[in-house]
């Protein structure tokens, strides 16, 4: 199979993991309305930077020790608890008074490449696409690829499909950041830090799932 072909595969790949609602593109949504288009796309750069490690991971023969209970489970135990945390850091300041939409700032952007890198990492369900329908999709793509271009225009592609996601939600919700008075911006970061909470009780209720069939 020609590289191009096998990039094209994997942009659908990157697409199809990065469209799903979930934490990553709540937290986009959330930073890209307060700060701006490049701390909701930052969001998505560091959780893209994550998948594309998993990816690879995947390539890479590694999915055994990815899939042991024992690594799913401390990912839902961190999981739970950062996004605990992200979920009551954005309900918190609902209850200040001052702007909360404000301009943007170097490094408030560098603090978005790092909860998106987290969110994702600490995410099983991202793991468990890459161990389902993703992994499948990559790894008929590497045993049709002759070399390693072939393998190189899969992790590309996959990549580049998890970009043109978060650009594409990045600039629709900087797009509509105009349209969003302070107070509504409010309700929408404490309704944001609800569903991060409402993700972190679920990843909770996993956890203890697979604490329970470790040790009983």
């Amino acid at each position: 199979m020609l590289p191009v072909d096998l990039a094209l595969r994997g942009i659908i790949v990157g697409i199809s993991l990065g469209a799903p609602i979930g934490p990553v593109n709540v937290e986009i949504v959330r930073r890209g309305l307060r700060r701006g288009f490049r701390s909701g796309w930052m969001v998505g750069i560091g959780a893209t930077t994550a998948d594309a490690i998993y990816c690879m991971a995947v390539i890479a023969g590694l999915t055994p020790l990815i899939d042991q209970l024992y690594v799913r489970t401390l990912l839902w135990t961190l999981g739970t608890g950062f996004l605990l945390f992200l979920g009551w850091s954005s309900i918190r300041p609902v209850f200040v008074e001052g702007r909360m939409i404000v301009d943007d700032a170097v490094a408030f952007r560098r603090s978005s490449f790092t909860t998106g890198f987290l969110i994702a990492a600490l995410n099983p369900m991202g793991i468990f696409f890459w161990l389902s329908v993703g992994g499948g999709l990559v790894a008929s793509g590497v045993d049709q690829a002759s070399d390693i271009a072939g393998i190189a225009a899969i992790v590309f592609g996959v990549i580049a499909g998890l970009i043109i996601w978060v650009t594409t939600l990045s600039l629709l919700v900087h797009g509509g950041r105009r349209l969003v008075s302070d107070t509504v911006y409010r309700w929408i970061n404490f309704g944001s830090g609800l569903i991060l909470i409402g993700f972190g009780g679920w990843f909770g209720l996993q956890a203890l799932e697979g604490v329970a069939r470790l040790f009983f």
